[in-house]
């Protein structure tokens, strides 16, 4: 019974070590971008934008083949069915245009700080 629980706990937590550090992959700002230099920023998170967008539009598309081709994904490698294909991709495209959304957010207060800081 002790080593059962030890083991849940230990399950417990290497998964919070792994939730934790996929979450701060996407929260850090790289050190190498002065605070204040907000073209660079501008520049940033735009490049973030677009390769998040690639993304997003190589899982809508695959979503739309998905979604065409019914009988293509019946079964694929490692048991994957249709519907579960079919709610991973959607998933992966909320979580890729809230990431989108995001981005595009930063660049948009970059761009007006940086307006501020010239008229000033």
């Amino acid at each position: 019974m002790n080593t059962l629980k030890m083991a849940a706990i230990i399950l417990l937590l290497i998964g919070s070590i792994f939730v934790n550090s996929a979450s701060a992959e996407r929260l850090e700002r790289p050190d190498h971008i002065d605070p204040n230099d907000h073209i660079a920023w501008i520049k940033y998170y735009e490049g973030l934008a677009k390769a998040t967008e690639k993304k997003l539009e190589a899982y809508e598309h695959e979503l739309a083949d998905c979604e065409d081709h019914p009988y293509t994904y019946i079964r694929r490698p490692f048991g994957i069915r249709t519907q579960d294909l079919s709610a991973y991709l959607r998933a992966n495209i909320r979580q890729y245009s809230k990431e989108l959304a995001e981005e595009l957010e930063q660049a948009e207060l970059h761009k007006r700080m940086s307006l501020i800081k010239h008229l000033h």
